[in-house]
């Protein structure tokens, strides 16, 4: 898949995240399934936090140079890089402050973020063609990726959730 058709796909989950917003009060945005677990606003805010703190600034890294050369994904790297998506798990971290994102204040506050966010992405779609594929940026469990692979992740990673706020999306109605 090209960085165009990325980007489609992107902005095309996004605004499903965005459309969505509208049907949520501040309480169901808020509510916890359990203690640890995450509500929709968490959801919302890893997802917009992942994609400006962790995918776009590996992208800037490549963008600058200061990657590394010469190092790869690892095995399950390249199988989930080929495939374009994540396997069905869900993925399960201990709460931790620099990991567990707040609760947004509110669903406004949470559109305008992401609408930010979509431009961004936007933005630095034609970009991509000027970064050298071997300029890498470690990912913690995927091995070093390029820039593309990088913009890749982050239309992966919305999609990756969509079962997870398909899940607090039945929870907060009930």
């Amino acid at each position: 898949m090209n960085t165009v058709e990325m980007l489609s796909q992107f902005k095309e989950v996004a605004e499903q995240y965005v459309k969505a917003l509208e049907g949520y009060s501040a309480e169901q945005f808020t509510k916890k399934p359990a203690a640890d677990e995450w509500s929709l606003g968490q959801l919302y805010n890893h997802l917009i936090q992942s994609a400006v703190h962790m995918q776009i600034r590996a992208i800037e890294q490549c963008a600058s140079g200061n990657g590394v050369v010469g190092e790869g994904k690892t095995e399950n790297g390249e199988k989930i890089i080929e495939a374009g998506k994540f396997p069905p798990i869900a993925i399960k971290v201990p709460d931790s402050p620099e990991y567990t994102p707040a609760n947004p204040d509110s669903t406004e506050e949470v559109k305008h973020n992401l609408l930010q966010l979509i431009n961004q992405v936007r933005e630095l779609e034609p970009t991509l063609a000027t970064i050298s594929p071997d300029q890498r940026m470690p990912h913690p469990a995927l091995g070093y990726l390029n820039a593309a692979e990088w913009y890749q992740l982050i239309f992966m990673h919305f999609v990756h959730h969509l079962r997870q706020k398909e899940k607090l999306d039945a929870f907060v109605q009930a």
